[in-house]
């Protein structure tokens, strides 16, 4: 097999293209791609708890409370207890992140809606097919 075959090369060298062009575009507002990520699911599920966060994005939970702390240093988010069970805390978007909220999401939408185009819905579905089952969520 040659080297460009390899999936992990393949793989790697897509998700530079990508990250690129996120980081880009996220540079202005102070925010790493993880962090980028972390408000992304934040803006479709505030108020959730970090290891909700740590399933949405497939990351481990230390990785999400570094995440976590340093979103809440720059004032994008905030813990709070939670009302139901007061050991845990719930994250949730500050004025900060709502307020840059639409120009976030327009550059979610505008990178991912770009490699998206290049696929045919089905195509689209093939290929989340093929990542589950690369990922073992067959």
């Amino acid at each position: 097999m040659l080297f460009r075959e390899c999936l992990c090369f393949q793989l790697a060298s897509l998700s530079r293209s990508i990250s690129r062009s996120y980081r880009e575009r996220i540079a202005p507002y102070g925010l790493t791609q993880a962090q980028f990520f972390m408000l992304i699911a934040l803006y479709e599920e505030d108020g959730v708890l970090p290891s909700r966060l740590a399933e949405k994005t497939h990351l481990d939970r230390p990785t999400v409370t570094g995440l976590i702390d340093r979103l809440e240093r720059d004032g994008w988010v905030a813990r709070r207890l939670d009302p139901e069970d007061r050991r845990s805390l719930r994250v949730f978007l500050t004025p900060k992140a709502l307020e840059h909220r639409q120009a976030l999401l327009a550059v979610y939408d505008e990178v991912n809606g770009f490699f998206l185009q290049k696929f045919s819905p089905e195509e689209w579905q093939r290929f989340q097919d093929f990542l589950n089952r690369l990922r073992g969520e067959e």
